[in-house]
């Protein structure tokens, strides 16, 4: 599976909330009981966040929810993330990865 967009700005701070859209050429349901998971690492390689990965709706498994709440611990700078599907038998699907530059907000009121 591929990611459609290009790198992004994310500011450190915000609440990191991304909506991923499985490919059409899979099936509605092909995912069902597949346990996503995604991690944020640096350029490094170093662990930067463990993200909360959701399946929108678990029937069709189209679209998967991303989220952090807390992000104002992340460094500055470039960093990268995937998502991977697991099957309760174990067999593993993983998406291209997806580069984010983390920068700084403005606002500090």
């Amino acid at each position: 599976m591929t990611c459609a967009i290009s790198t992004f700005d994310f500011t450190r701070s915000a609440t990191f909330d991304l909506l991923a859209r499985i490919p059409d050429r899979f099936t509605d349901g092909q995912f069902a009981g597949w346990e996503p998971a995604s991690e944020l690492r640096n350029a490094k390689d170093e662990l930067i966040a463990t993200l909360d990965v959701e399946w929108v709706d678990p029937a069709t498994t189209r679209m998967l929810r991303l989220r952090m709440l807390d992000t104002s611990g992340w460094p500055l700078g470039m960093a990268s993330f995937d998502i991977r599907l697991e099957s309760p038998a174990g067999e593993r699907v993983y998406t291209t990865s997806q580069a984010v530059n983390i920068v700084k907000g403005q606002t500090r009121a």
